[in-house]
């Protein structure tokens, strides 16, 4: 019959000890990183909901301009090498934007993207070309051109602003643009307090970033 001596008994204990406290401290540092990276993560998708319906950009330039959508604008401004974003995407540079007028009775701006090309955006008497680029001149004289209130995705496409974009530029050599989208505010807002409630179990808007560090069980299983 195998007797332990009470000191390879104790030892034996020892190690055990040593082994469960080592992996405690293991489960218990995972935990804490899984807790850690799940907060951080829906601070950080809460503070891209609340930026979502907001756009800004940076650039040279000279002059001024405020919008209370496309329909109340005005202004004169021109500006060079403009870096901007919209929500959390950032946007396409813009090499210059010429920015002329007063809708709804006059406005006409101009952008050039290297990645879209020349397009531009005019308001003459209430009424909106959406494609008021060199390349379509023809078409401020074609009546069907022309609409009262265009499609939001229309006006949007391949252009740095949107049709109900309120907000403002400054330049002086540098400025900045600033706007927010009263149409797209209201979901977004409720994005932000119904994923900051639910802990970002629920996402209202289908763009969270999911928590990618490692998975308990996993990392236990040595996977």
């Amino acid at each position: 019959m195998f007797i332990l001596s009470r000191r390879t008994l104790g030892l034996l204990i020892a190690l055990a000890g040593i082994v469960c406290v080592s992996g405690c401290s293991t489960v218990s540092g995972l935990l804490n990183n899984q807790i850690f990276g799940k907060v951080a993560t829906n601070v950080q998708n809460r503070l891209l909901d609340l930026t979502d319906p907001v756009s800004a950009g940076v650039g040279l330039g000279m002059g001024g301009s405020v919008r209370a959508t496309s329909f109340v604008q005005g202004g004169a401004l021109f500006t060079l090498a403009k870096n901007s974003f919209r929500g959390r995407q950032v946007q396409s540079p813009i090499n210059f934007s010429p920015e002329i007028g007063l809708s709804p009775v006059f406005h006409l701006r101009s952008i050039d993207a290297p990645e879209t090309g020349f397009d531009g955006r005019a308001v003459v008497a209430g009424k909106t070309l959406v494609d008021a680029s060199e390349k379509t001149w023809s078409a401020w004289a074609e009546g069907e051109s022309w609409s009262w209130i265009p499609a939001r995705s229309d006006y949007a496409a391949h252009y740095d602003r949107h049709l109900y974009d309120v907000g403002f530029s400054v330049y002086a050599l540098v400025g900045i643009d600033l706007a927010v989208n009263p149409i797209e505010t209201p979901y977004e807002l409720a994005d932000f307090f119904i994923g900051l409630v639910s802990f970002g179990f629920i996402d209202l808007a289908g763009d969270d970033h999911s928590w990618e560090g490692p998975r308990l069980l996993d990392t236990v299983a040595g996977k």
